[in-house]
């Protein structure tokens, strides 16, 4: 496009401008890389970099249209344009830009909102064609808008109608593109009619967005009818930044509506009312009527005095090209700046929320983990040792009251077979075979039922007490979670039971040994002899005599047989209580025995939990410090981009300043 009257610097003013950007974008491209920050927030500097790069490659000029709902911006466009493309409204609809361009043909792109694709409506060339993507239009607003259309399209331009001023369809849209055959537009100028200001609250963002990612430059039409009122300034303040409100150029409409002698005072008006309300030292104000364009361009005769409107319009016309051609390379600045100070912030404000993250974590651990461990882990062996302790209590309780039990019952038998012989032979077995079997399956029965016994108490105080420890760390685990604390696994789940019962069965093994070996006798053994003499002979102290024969007869040497049973039983009484003391003696040892296993099997368990909660807890504060060392690098690395930030905002603004007198 023509810059019209530039001076001959201008030219390469603008082009190192625009040549340094892209310096500028590179930086910033380089500054997100190196530092990392969060992939959303990396992702909107890209996209926002990638947009002002396309804006250097695209030599194209951008003017935005702003005012606000009958300010008179349908009828300017359509005056720059020579055609009338954009109806007027009666009621503010439009929700979203207008951007009209060049194109061979006279065709719409439409976006739905909550539908990302383009519908592609015209040109006019193919009934048939046009029938079916107007149709196919109105079923995407009908199924992602759920908006009706009152009356079927129809037509393009009844269809442009309706997309701009239906109640009904306009708010639904996200987007809209017109492509025309404008001269206009040939030479690369590209409008953006935005929505009236004093329409929707949303229509400040879409404003804003048009002059940060796509406008060189915005004419702001105001009435003169109504000139700057406060919701204009109003508006104007909220969307635009300091740099965009300089990249503006104000037009007054409806000038030829007001009395010729008061027109001067409405610009002043006009002038006044900006310097005050946006602080604008010089605003470049001019006075227009675009009806007479308009009129003139569909071919209808002006009225006395519109054909001076028609040239100042013209004269308006090409002033803002120039000053278009100048301001892209000042817009472009601009968005670098934007982008510079945006990349900058992001990454600071990224560092700072992950250094508070840090924080956040490292209070929460200190506040989450077990303060006192060595205090907490007293606790927890206490109650185990006291359920141990219970265990062993029961087994001495048990052990004495068994033995008691089952050795009276044991002498009782054995009284009762001595007393049941007949005669010398029939004594002599039953003091070689009965009393014997007697005391073996006494034995056996007392050592295996405390065996079994003790091996389940034991065991299951084990266990309760592994139990208690694993519930304990399980919820102190669980308290690292809550407070977002990122620990290992939640639970060190330890199969405790299965440990407890195999130690516990081994701790016994000198009463199971004596049961087990008592439990496999030969029924036809003597006292003395073998594994007799080992197992159970060995709990009576000993064998009663060798020649069992002899000694019964020589208790008898013709006494009575009755006298002589009664000092059998004697002496057989004394060694059954010797052996039950004695097997109550093995009992007592084992039940020592199990209680120490029990005791260390519990000890390993806790300190086992003891040692994967503290590794938990360095693995956790391994972890924070290696995250803090990595932000000290982003810090001293934020630093120094920070410092060459600064430069190029420097460079930027100086560059700002040359264009802006351009």
């Amino acid at each position: 496009m023509s810059t019209g009257n530039a001076r001959s610097g201008d030219g390469t003013d603008i082009a190192a401008a625009l040549a340094d950007a892209s310096g500028h974008l590179t930086f910033v491209e380089r500054l997100t890389e190196d530092l990392g920050p969060a992939p959303e927030r990396a992702a909107a500097v890209g996209a926002a970099v990638g947009r002002v790069r396309a804006r250097l490659v695209d030599e194209r000029l951008r003017l935005a249209v702003v005012g606000e709902f009958s300010s008179g911006k349908s009828t300017f466009v359509n005056g720059l344009l020579r055609t009338p493309v954009l109806p007027a409204a009666v009621l503010p609809t439009t929700a979203t830009a207008v951007t009209i361009e060049y194109g061979p043909a006279f065709l719409v792109r439409v976006r739905v909102a909550g539908d990302p694709r383009w519908h592609t409506v015209g040109p006019k060339g193919d009934p048939a064609a046009l029938e079916m993507q107007l149709a196919r239009l109105e079923a995407a607003l009908e199924a992602h808008a759920h908006a009706s259309v009152r009356r079927p399209f129809g037509a393009l331009d009844r269809m442009l109608e309706a997309l701009t001023t239906d109640e009904g369809v306009a708010p639904h849209l996200s987007g809209l593109r017109v492509e025309l055959p404008a001269e206009a537009l040939a030479d690369g100028l590209v409008v953006i009619d935005t929505p009236g200001t004093n329409a929707e609250a949303r229509h400040t963002d879409i404003a804003r967005r048009v002059m940060a990612e796509e406008a060189d430059l915005a004419v702001v039409l105001t009435s003169a009818l109504a000139p700057v009122p406060l919701s204009l300034t109003g508006f104007l303040l909220e969307a635009f930044d300091e740099a965009a409100l300089a990249r503006c150029t104000y037009l007054t409409t409806y000038i030829d509506r007001v009395p010729a002698e008061d027109r001067a005072s409405v610009v002043d008006t006009v002038r006044r009312r900006l310097r005050g309300g946006l602080g604008l030292p010089d605003p470049t104000v001019e006075p227009i009527s675009a009806e007479a364009v308009v009129r003139l361009a569909a071919g209808r005769p002006l009225e006395p005095g519109q054909a001076d409107w028609v040239a100042r319009f013209e004269e308006t016309e090409s002033r803002l090209r120039e000053t278009l051609a100048r301001r892209r390379a000042v817009a472009v600045a601009d968005s670098t700046l934007r982008l510079l100070d945006d990349a900058v912030r992001v990454v600071a404000d990224d560092v700072e929320a992950r250094r508070a993250s840090l924080a956040q974590d490292e209070a929460a651990l200190d506040a989450a983990r077990i303060r006192d461990l060595p205090g907490f882990l007293d606790e927890y062996r206490g109650r185990g040792e006291k359920l141990i302790g219970s265990a062993a209590d029961k087994a001495r309780t048990e052990i004495e009251d068994r033995c008691g039990s089952v050795r009276e019952r044991v002498w009782r038998g054995c009284e009762e077979r001595i007393e049941g012989a007949a005669s010398v032979s029939a004594l002599e077995s039953v003091v070689n075979d009965g009393v014997t079997t007697e005391l073996r399956e006494g034995l056996s029965t007392l050592l295996t039922d405390l065996d079994a016994r003790m091996t389940d108490w034991f065991t299951t105080a084990v266990d309760s007490a592994a139990t208690e420890v694993t519930e304990a760390f399980a919820v102190e685990y669980a308290r690292l979670g809550e407070a977002g604390v990122s620990a290992r696994p939640a639970v060190r789940t330890q199969a405790a039971t299965a440990d407890a019962a195999a130690a516990g069965a081994g701790a016994l093994s000198p009463v199971a040994l004596a049961a087990r070996t008592a439990a496999s006798l030969d029924r036809k053994g003597r006292w003395g002899a073998g594994a007799v003499g080992m197992a159970v002979g060995a709990m009576l102290g000993g064998p009663i005599g060798a020649g069992v024969g002899a000694f019964i007869g020589g208790l008898l040497g013709g006494r009575n047989l009755a006298k002589v049973k009664a000092e059998i039983c004697e002496q057989v009484r004394a060694r059954v209580s010797t052996a039950f003391d004695e097997a109550r003696d093995a009992a007592e040892q084992a039940a020592r025995t199990h209680r120490n296993a029990a005791t260390t099997i519990f000890h390993a368990h806790l300190e086992k939990y003891r040692d994967d909660y503290d590794s938990a807890i360095a693995e956790i504060r391994s972890e924070q410090q290696t995250r803090g060392a990595e932000l000290e690098r982003r810090r001293a690395a934020l630093g120094a981009a920070t410092a060459e930030a600064e430069h190029r905002r420097s460079a930027i603004r100086t560059q700002r300043a040359v264009l802006a007198v351009l």
